[in-house]
């Protein structure tokens, strides 16, 4: 006898596993794809930190995080001097994601981001 292959139902019931799969690995890598943009943004705020005041480089990361949907307040974030010839910020912050009401995926990302302070003339 020859098998005749997957029936309609398991078609069906193998989309929907694909489908649920898909729906939560996108929940978890829009976390990390987050992570990588706030990066980005600490990063050039760090190059270009020097020439800000500690309170705009806070307010205007803020903001950017606000718009990915992440709550960052002044308290983690910290802008440091001490590194002779560098300007340091340190970002740290949690974000989560619930998937389907049954699991809360939770992380929490460190950014440290340190340039060298250039002049130019």
């Amino acid at each position: 006898m020859k098998s005749r292959g997957m029936s309609g139902f398991s078609a069906i019931i193998m989309i929907i596993l694909l489908v649920i799969i898909g729906y939560v690995a996108y929940q978890i890598a829009q976390i990390h794809f987050t992570y990588s943009s706030i990066s980005e943004k600490v990063k050039n705020s760090a190059k270009i930190g020097n020439a800000q005041k500690d309170y705009e480089i806070i307010d205007n990361l803020m903001k950017e995080a606000k718009e990915l949907n992440v709550e960052l307040n002044p308290d983690s974030i910290f802008i440091d001097y001490s590194i002779s010839d560098s300007f340091r910020i340190y970002v740290v912050y949690r974000d989560s994601t619930n998937i389907f009401g049954l699991y809360t995926y939770s992380r929490r990302f460190v950014i440290d981001k340190v340039e060298p302070i250039t002049v130019r003339f």
